[in-house]
């Protein structure tokens, strides 16, 4: 028995000549919403197709009526494929012929239900944020070339803020070039950038600013839909650093303002605090912004230098490097480990190892299990506030884990929104604020709070990932399936996308595409256990149980050898009917602390749990009502 056949609202008598109990669905808008389309067409499968649609006649008009069972049984064997255009045709002919029938009652399009509180614990939480996803940097290049771009841009807005792109700075001497320096340079600049005035200034995030980088001018303003560019190179000459800088105006590619700044190379730290801050000034006197005093430019950890803090500054930018550009979250964490040896009074090494381990301790990165995680993470974080009160990354760790580990809403809001005062220009508290909103049952803010990442970041797929799974837990799949398919157009390894992608289509009742999704996505990432547990449960909904079995026994084997949260299997389970045992195996997950327990009441693959008092029960436990 799959899923789809245990009535999540009570059952009611089946179909004639069956003895068991069915989900019967009473009107036009409860069996599209059931079979995740519009009216129109389930109403053309009914005519051309056979759908299996029952009526009661009444003297004037007949109403419609369905069973879920019976529908089911249609979807695996007919797989009907979606034809908008014949929709258009059909809604058309309807409208001309005046026909009742097979309209019917002839409702509006339904809306999608809105997330009645779901389950992520049923399901594997979104590919990992920054692990299992690969930036698809080199899709996203030949996209620029092709205009691809414009579907990545979010839409247009009334834009308040003048926004402002930091290219990555170039290194042109002739010796190795040291990509954390000319890295923590920008990172530096952006920061204080961002700091001057938040109302109306706004700075590009890196990931975004980065792929653009080598574009021509107008073309990166385009993309990024910024008025002013900011560029730099880096030359060493012996033991000095000459830092050149200009900023240029988008619409003419004037140059508004340029300077250079020769420092010792000793002092690193210093070099890159002063010129980060010397350009704030002077884009503050260039651009035209609202009069204002001049803001208190604060927060980075500046100590003399030293040879131990020098060294924890360059640990502490490679550890960035590799979080921010190769998402290498066990190599971040070596090296902030290292810089906090140094310099054991630097805030934002702690702020930086926190969130590493915060992120590899969550699913779908599950690097280490929940217990040895949340800890770690959390003194680091309170230790960094501690150094510095000021430090938004901090806050918004902290944020994360009292959403994700101590299911603590409350807090969780709290502090990030302590973060996105501290720093609205940093796109990550967006994204995070927007996940909390998905577990409350606030769409439509969370879509807004995902669009305010994007507008920071606007070509980074993470963030597009995001509105897609935003769109899947409002249950408007169709929205989420054409935002995932544009990432994965440019880029199939992009695994969020493919998650995101699968399970709208297995939402949707179509098993062929989203089993397809899920095998490339286990493929692609050499069977990640989230990938996995997608593949075993789709197969189960779609009535093949020796696969799902098979994708259990392959859980199992994994175990040996990394923590495999209990809530994958659990998945799976809840797809082949066997409640008793995914209950079982839930609770198990709650004792293991797995993060996404937190969305059990907003994901659409617990719906066949929540007619039983077990999981009222369980969300109890976690504080859910």
């Amino acid at each position: 028995m799959s899923t789809s056949d245990i009535p999540a609202g009570g059952a009611t008598s089946g179909p004639k000549g069956s003895t068991l109990p069915d989900k019967k669905l009473d009107s036009w808008g409860e069996i599209a919403s059931y079979l995740g389309r519009e009216v129109r067409t389930v109403q053309r499968w009914e005519t051309a197709e056979g759908l299996p649609v029952h009526r009661h006649e009444h003297k004037k008009k007949s109403t419609v009526y369905a069973y879920a069972g019976e529908l089911d049984e249609w979807i695996r064997n007919r797989q009907p494929k979606d034809d908008p255009a014949a929709d258009d045709a059909f809604a058309r002919e309807q409208e001309l012929s005046g026909s009742d029938s097979p309209v019917d009652v002839i409702e509006p399009p339904v809306e999608p239900p809105a997330p009645a509180p779901t389950t992520d614990s049923v399901k594997t939480p979104a590919v990992g944020k920054r692990v299992v996803a690969a930036i698809f940097t080199l899709g996203i290049l030949s996209a620029l070339s092709l205009g691809v771009y414009r579907w990545l841009r979010p839409a247009e807005t009334a834009q308040e803020k003048v926004l402002i792109a930091v290219l990555p700075f170039t290194y042109v001497s002739g010796d190795s070039k040291p990509d954390y320096i000319t890295f923590g340079l920008a990172e530096d600049t952006r920061t204080k950038i961002g700091q001057l005035d938040p109302p109306h200034l706004g700075v590009i995030a890196a990931t975004s600013s980065r792929i653009v980088a080598g574009q021509p001018i107008p073309e990166i303003g385009r993309i990024l839909n910024v008025k002013y560019v900011l560029e730099g190179s880096v030359q060493r000459v012996g033991d000095q650093v000459r830092i050149d800088v200009q900023l240029v105006q988008v619409n003419d590619q004037s140059h508004l303002w340029a300077d250079s700044f020769t420092r010792e190379l000793s002092d690193v730290l210093q070099v890159e605090s002063d010129v980060s801050a010397a350009i704030a000034r002077q884009i503050l006197a260039t651009l035209p912004l609202p009069p204002k005093p001049p803001p208190a430019m604060a927060a980075s950890t500046v100590h003399a230098a030293t040879p131990e803090i020098t060294q924890a500054r360059h640990a502490y930018r490679q550890g960035e490097f590799a979080f921010g550009n190769r998402y290498d979250l066990r190599g971040s964490i070596v090296f902030f480990e290292e810089a906090i040896r140094k310099d054991p009074s630097y805030a934002e090494a702690y702020a930086g190892l926190a969130s590493a381990t915060a992120i590899l301790g969550q699913s779908p990165n599950n690097g280490m299990p929940p217990g040895e995680a949340k800890p770690k993470a959390r003194e680091a974080a309170q230790r960094a506030l501690q150094l510095n009160p000021r430090l938004a990354e901090a806050h918004a760790i902290l944020g994360n884990v009292a959403m994700s580990y101590d299911w603590d809403l409350a807090t969780a809001d709290k502090e990030l929104r302590r973060a996105i005062e501290l720093n609205p220009n940093a796109p990550t508290p967006h994204e995070w604020y927007c996940h909390l909103l998905i577990v409350q049952g606030h769409n439509s803010e969370a879509l807004a709070e995902a669009h305010r990442a994007l507008d920071l970041d606007p070509i980074n797929p993470l963030f597009h990932d995001v509105v897609a799974e935003t769109y899947y837990f409002g249950r408007s799949y169709d929205a989420s399936i054409e935002e995932a398919q544009q990432v994965v157009k440019l880029n199939t390894g992009d695994l969020y996308a493919q998650f995101w992608l699968g399970s709208a289509y297995r939402e949707k009742k179509m098993y062929p595409q989203a089993i397809d999704t899920f095998q490339r996505a286990r493929q692609l990432s050499g069977d990640n256990p989230a990938m996995l547990m997608a593949y075993g449960h789709t197969q189960a909904l779609a009535g093949n149980a020796a696969e799902a079995r098979a994708a259990l026994q392959k859980l199992q084997q994994l175990r040996s050898d990394r923590f495999v949260p209990s809530l994958y299997p659990a998945a799976i389970y809840v797809g082949l009917g066997e409640k008793d045992e995914a209950f079982r195996l839930l609770d198990l997950a709650f004792q293991e602390g797995i993060d996404r327990l937190v969305y059990l009441n907003v994901d659409p693959m617990a719906d066949p749990l929540r007619s039983d008092p077990r999981f009222a029960q369980l969300m109890a436990k976690i504080g859910l009502h």
